[in-house]
């Protein structure tokens, strides 16, 4: 019976040892299975704990900030987020990490995007040397590290994608330009009315507007078509409607416009057609024609239109990619048409010689017929901790 009894007990011990076993193999299985939990082991703060949301200064050297691009290019360098939302370089997520956990500005709204895209990874459609964020964070969590050393701490302020929008407007309101330009559109151009027109916004959504890409403007950013669209017409846009086939004319101006701010937006369209901006060359014939932000002048009006023609060309031969879309040019050639006619017919044979003279000394200031790689552009600053 004794000897029974061992061996009964022997095989109860070992059936416990095999459930033990089975339990911390399912146990090990779920943890790397659950796509619902961080790998990396994201702490839950107790439910009495309070997020601290204060936006900090960077704690990284300010010559060692990243502008605007080089934050993109390092994000985009370092991580897939179009079709495999996989990290495709551990060293440059390393650094690219570093700079959004140290507050660096510019680095933040693609640590957000890095949050969001990682969830959709699939590691059966994966191509060689990509790993999952989760993947790179069991791997690669103790390099994030400051310049002495200490280990880095992921900020309250990520712990949930809904937090962004908070991110971005207290960071918009401290003149941050990234932040500022994408808060502009928060107020203009308004809605669009069931017929695809867009509505009129009200004078402090605009002049909303116009104080947020005014930041922009300050950090480098090329938004002088916003801006000078902004200032000019209640829409908030150069055109009515969301074809583009109906144009906004200069001769509709915000009411509102002191003469100061309407030579001011005129300035603007200038320098845009001085990039080879066709919107912006109409406005400068616009501006001459009517006399509004610029002295009344017919041949010089007569001298931009034919620039415009100049610049149709120069589009036409590089196949419309220099200048807007092209399903937006075709309003800006035919209003312009119609001016060249009026001229036409108020214009002596002297003055038509003027303004070909004058066209003459207009082609020398196009700074650049590229006109979309110069609106993308952002000038080099120095950027804010």
């Amino acid at each position: 019976m004794n000897s029974d009894r061992k061996v009964t007990i022997s095989i109860i011990k070992k059936l416990i040892a095999v459930v033990m076993g089975c339990g911390v193999i399912i146990g090990i299985v779920l943890l790397y299975c659950d796509d619902g939990k961080n790998i990396y082991e994201r702490p839950v703060k107790p439910e009495n704990t309070t997020m601290d949301m204060t936006i900090y200064p960077s704690t990284i050297p300010e010559n060692q900030l990243l502008r605007i691009d080089e934050a993109k290019k390092l994000y985009q360098s370092a991580f897939e987020d179009q079709v495999f939302y996989a990290v495709v370089n551990p060293d440059k997520l390393i650094k690219f990490i570093k700079h959004a956990w140290q507050w660096d500005k510019n680095a933040m709204p693609y640590y957000y995007d890095l949050m969001s895209w990682q969830r959709f990874y699939d590691d059966n459609k994966k191509e060689d040397d990509m790993i999952s964020f989760k993947e790179f964070m069991s791997k690669y969590r103790d390099q994030l590290v400051d310049n002495n050393g200490k280990p880095l701490v992921e900020p309250d302020i990520y712990t949930s994608l809904n937090f962004r929008r908070y991110l971005f407007d207290k960071l918009a309101d401290l003149k941050y330009p990234y932040f500022a330009y994408r808060k502009s559109f928060f107020y203009s151009p308004c809605e669009y009315d069931n017929k695809g027109m867009l509505l009129p916004c009200s004078d402090s959504s605009l002049e909303k507007s116009i104080e947020y890409l005014n930041y922009a403007l300050a950090g480098g950013y090329h938004c002088y078509e916003y801006l000078s669209a902004q200032m000019l017409f209640q829409q908030g846009d150069h055109y009515k409607d969301n074809k583009f086939r109906q144009l906004n004319k200069l001769t509709e101006y915000r009411k509102s416009l002191t003469s100061a701010e309407l030579k001011q937006a005129i300035d603007y369209t200038e320098l845009m057609a001085e990039h080879s901006s066709m919107i912006g060359i109409l406005r400068v014939t616009e501006a001459y024609l009517y006399g509004l932000g610029r002295e009344h002048d017919i041949v010089k009006a007569y001298a931009w239109s034919l620039l415009l023609d100049y610049a149709k060309q120069k589009v036409i031969e590089n196949g419309n990619n220099l200048a807007w879309s092209p399903t937006m040019l075709p309003p800006i050639w035919q209003y312009n048409k119609e001016i060249q006619t009026r001229l036409e017919n108020m214009l002596n044979t002297s003055q038509k010689q003027a303004a070909q003279d004058y066209l003459s000394t207009l082609k020398t200031k196009i700074i650049d017929w590229n006109y979309n790689r110069w609106r993308e552009q952002i000038d080099d600053f120095h950027p804010k901790p």
